[in-house]
């Protein structure tokens, strides 16, 4: 019989070995929501809304294509900068699974800015929730990262 402490360290290790899979679902729901609204679009778009919600720079529609791309590279930069830390440092990793859990969870941010950035230019800035998400995301993915680099450290 599995007491209640067993399995949550069962569910804890999946996270830990699968938690990468939530900035990829993230990412295909980024490629999803472009490939939907694709042929609604013009071919320019406005860009770079102020807090109102009026345009102040444009780009051609293609550009969406490459926002997926920048999500997928920016969560393989970190995924890539946590290993070679942990090859140079020799760093053996924390029983809790922190550094990893704070990894996953900042990757998952930086995936969900890139995709709000994408909301707001395929909703043309009539919905400012998406434009002041971006900020939030990426600050609560640094101090998550950071918190859990610390507490693993303890």
């Amino acid at each position: 019989m599995i007491t209640f402490e067993e399995d949550f360290k069962i569910h804890d290790m999946k996270w830990r070995k699968y938690g990468w899979m939530v900035p990829v679902i993230i990412i295909i729901v980024n490629v999803c929501a472009i490939w939907i609204r694709w042929s609604a679009l013009p071919h320019v778009l406005p860009a770079h809304f102020d807090p109102a919600g009026n345009a102040s720079g444009s780009m051609d529609r293609t550009t969406l294509i490459y926002y997926p791309i920048i999500s997928l590279m920016l969560c393989l930069v970190t995924y890539g900068i946590y290993t070679l830390a942990n090859n140079m440092f020799k760093l053996k990793p924390d029983e809790k699974g922190l550094r990893l859990c704070g990894l996953h969870v900042f990757a998952s941010c930086l995936a969900l800015t890139v995709l709000s950035s994408t909301l707001v230019t395929l909703t043309m800035g009539t919905n400012p929730l998406f434009m002041f998400a971006e900020p939030v995301l990426l600050l609560a993915g640094i101090i998550t990262l950071i918190v859990c680099l610390i507490k693993a450290k303890h």
